[in-house]
């Protein structure tokens, strides 16, 4: 047992008493399934410095307290309107608490073919079986806990052959109303055949109240599928985040992932991608914009496991104020992945002198015909820039908020969902110094 077994045995007694009550409780595979992750994360504890995944990310901010499931809220229609993206056209769907809420969500009109629901619904119905393809992706702690506490989550099952032409919109909305509350959200995102959709899961917080939020996203992708999945954490000040996403890509399938994180007082996350069959590709961009004392920590792990398969990623971090930033880039070859072409890029910026990042791109390459590069830098903004940017006008912070804006919005063009991205772009504004003067010189 762990030094941390007080603790356990009180999320093991939570378990006992909420168990009945979690969607599916009567099916006995996922009983089963509940029961296995939680003794997972009882027998290894949480997560600590010696293990070098974590050597940089403290969980001990986490082991002062064991979360209990947060309760149900209402939120009013307007309360809800004021977090979403003004203009956004998409399937919506409000999540509260870790749990749907249907009078705020509107995602009816859908083709034939065609699922988008609450997962929890999906499992009280029997609607859902085990998901074996992407259960063997690097499984941690957290992962664990989420699978044993999951209350609900965005369910998109999509048919052969089934394009949607509209976004889904995923808004989770944390309100817990005290502290020690916890919510654990798993989303699963099935594409067939010859399919296509963008998916938007957006992160927010109602009020400042402190919580633990532990979500994950598994997702499948059949043959010529294409997804774009954008994935938005805007949490207040005093949350703290773990996260995953555990995705599996099949024939010539194509994933775009976008991660904009801007909130959360300490966030861990963690993608990892498995490129199973021959031309397989996927394009992860990552934004990651902390200040004051917020601790973002990003890992990836893109297993190239089949022959012609792409993978590129692009990171960029803005780090001001005392906060430290984490990206960890790992991209393993396996020895059948011949003609791999993969790409790893991660830049940081640095606005403060007490700001920390740490870097980490690692390469593990098995196969002989490949293509493959991965580079890291940190840096500051560079002083021929701000002169010249002077000489034409601007006074220094000016200058400089143009120059560490045009560093973002790089990445954030490439989302190619303008209402989105205004959103993203105004947040963005308003973690750099002076940032009414700056909205409105842009």
């Amino acid at each position: 047992m762990t030094d941390n077994s007080p603790l356990l045995d009180q999320y093991q007694a939570e378990f006992a008493r909420v168990a009945p009550t979690l969607p599916g409780a009567n099916q006995a595979w996922l009983k089963s399934e509940r029961e296995q992750a939680l003794s997972r994360f009882v027998a290894a504890g949480f997560p600590h410095s010696r293990i070098e995944s974590w050597k940089y990310s403290d969980t001990r901010g986490l082991q002062k307290v064991a979360f209990r499931p947060a309760e149900s809220m209402d939120l009013s229609q307007d309360a809800v309107d004021a977090l979403v993206p003004a203009d956004l056209d998409a399937f919506r769907l409000i999540f509260v608490n870790g749990r749907i809420n249907h009078a705020l969500s509107q995602f009816a009109d859908l083709p034939s073919g065609a699922l988008i629901s609450g997962l929890g619904s999906q499992l009280d119905q029997a609607a859902v079986n085990s998901n074996p393809e992407s259960d063997s992706l690097s499984p941690h702690a957290f992962i664990d806990l989420n699978t044993a506490f999951a209350t609900d989550g965005l369910q998109l099952d999509l048919s052969d052959g089934i394009v949607l032409e509209r976004p889904v919109y995923a808004l989770f909305i944390g309100a817990p109303g005290e502290d020690g509350h916890m919510m654990n959200i798993h989303n699963c995102l099935r594409l067939g055949k010859n399919t296509s959709a963008t998916v938007i899961e957006h992160y927010v917080s109602a009020n400042g109240e402190p919580y633990f939020n532990n979500c994950v996203t598994r997702i499948t992708l059949g043959a010529n599928a294409q997804l774009k999945r954008i994935r938005v954490q805007q949490e207040s000040s005093q949350a703290t985040q773990v996260g995953a996403t555990l995705a599996t890509l099949k024939r010539s399938s194509n994933l775009q992932l976008h991660s904009i994180d801007l909130g959360t007082r300490w966030q861990r996350y963690d993608s990892n991608i498995r490129l199973i069959e021959p031309g397989a590709e996927v394009h992860m961009d990552g934004l990651y914009v902390p200040t004051g004392r917020q601790h973002i920590d990003n890992h990836t792990c893109v297993e190239h496991e089949a022959p012609h398969c792409i993978s590129r990623e692009d990171y960029k971090g803005i780090l001001d104020g005392g906060s430290r930033g984490v990206f960890n880039g790992r991209i393993v070859v396996h020895k059948d992945a011949q003609k791999t072409d993969s790409e790893q890029s991660s830049a940081a910026l640095l606005l403060s002198g007490k700001a920390e990042i740490d870097a980490k791109p690692e390469l593990e390459i098995y196969a002989d015909d490949v293509k493959c590069k991965h580079g890291a830098t940190v840096g500051q903004l560079d002083e021929r820039a701000i002169f010249y940017l002077q000489s034409r006008g601007l006074n220094e912070v000016e200058a400089r908020n143009l120059l560490t804006y045009s560093f973002a919005d790089e990445l954030l063009q490439r989302m190619e969902l303008p209402a989105l991205q205004k959103h993203i772009e105004a947040a963005v504004l308003k973690k750099l110094p002076d940032s009414e003067q700056m909205a409105e010189l842009l």
